[in-house]
């Protein structure tokens, strides 16, 4: 059980249930509450839109680790189960297998929501995992991107779902519902570019760690093809973008809303809690090539990342607290 538990990555299944439950429940049913609007999406349909994308995630690491079992055995040798304690036709079984109940419990969201889009969508999902992970991951760049827009889709894919299910009622809309919808939609959006930009940062700082055993097995990851030193510095540029966009999101847009307006408690947290910790990424991702640095700022990331979907709960007690 523990192997199985460990081939499909379960802590990362859990942090993804966890940020498509909070997008639900602390963006879009607070919102919807403000302003009186019924969610188009209901419970029993969410519930089968988890589902779909716990297999669909399942199913992409496991297929991900099969292909990356050569690399893993230099770089993380005592984590590799694939080819070991897992064979490989029982991996692509399960990746299989997973795959096609993620696909199949996604056309029962697409049911829910009354558009059969929705089912394409997870196919496409799905297949573009597989691209991912036969081919494009061993192409610089394209393989960071694809996986990081594949993590912003996490959160995405909740506002999408919600949005195709209220589009049915489109011609009964009122302005309070479009404006729900709207904001709700918005402050997602804005959570999934979050989303890409520290995904981003954190896989070029995974390739820098890989960078011995994507180099003996011929993957062209980008520290490899521009350096480790530019590699460092890509990284703190994109870590001051994400300030740029946090300081922009906040001053811009969060704080013109009627929830947040003299909100002390969500400005100090998006400039203590999440801004600078990434201004202390991007002045230290410039130095030092050791793996120890990467690893700290890995960590870091992971901290950035979880502590800014946890400002969803900041959003809703300020949404609950003007009702």
């Amino acid at each position: 059980m523990g192997t199985f538990l460990k081939l499909i990555r379960w802590k990362s299944i859990l942090v993804a249930t966890l940020v498509m439950f909070l997008m639900k429940y602390a963006i879009i049913i607070p919102v919807y509450r403000y302003y009186d609007v019924v969610p188009g999406l209901s419970d029993t349909g969410f519930f089968f839109l988890i589902m779909a994308s716990m297999f669909i995630l399942a199913g992409g690491n496991v297929i991900n680790d099969y292909f990356d079992r050569k690399t893993d055995t230099i770089n993380r040798p005592e984590k590799v189960l694939v080819g070991f304690t897992v064979n490989r036709r029982k991996a692509i079984f399960l990746h299989s297998a997973f795959t096609f109940l993620g696909v199949v419990f996604g056309v029962i969201t697409a049911w829910f929501t009354g558009k059969i889009i929705v089912g394409l969508y997870f196919f496409f999902i799905s297949l573009l995992i597989w691209i991912y992970s036969y081919n494009l991951k061993k192409k610089a760049l394209a393989a960071n991107i694809t996986l990081s827009f594949l993590v912003a889709l996490i959160p995405l894919t909740v506002g999408i779902t919600e949005y195709y299910a209220l589009e049915k009622s489109l011609f009964q809309w009122d302005i309070d519902t479009a404006r729900a919808i709207k904001m709700a939609f918005q402050t997602i959006i804005g959570f999934s570019i979050f989303t890409f930009l520290i995904n981003l940062m954190r896989e070029l700082i995974k390739d820098c760690q890989d960078f011995i055993g994507d180099y003996k097995t011929g993957i062209k990851s980008v520290p490899i093809v521009i350096g480790k030193k530019n590699t460092n510095f890509l990284i703190s540029i994109i870590s001051m973008l994400s300030i740029v966009y946090l300081v922009l999101m906040w001053e811009a847009y969060l704080s013109k809303l009627v929830f947040f307006q003299g909100d002390m408690i969500a400005r100090i947290y998006i400039y203590c809690v999440l801004i600078a910790p990434l201004l202390v990424l991007s002045i230290r991702s410039v130095w030092g090539n050791k793996i120890i640095k990467y690893r700290r700022l890995n960590i870091l990331t992971k901290f950035i990342m979880f502590f800014g979907v946890l400002f969803s709960i900041i959003f809703s007690f300020a949404i609950y607290g003007k009702i």
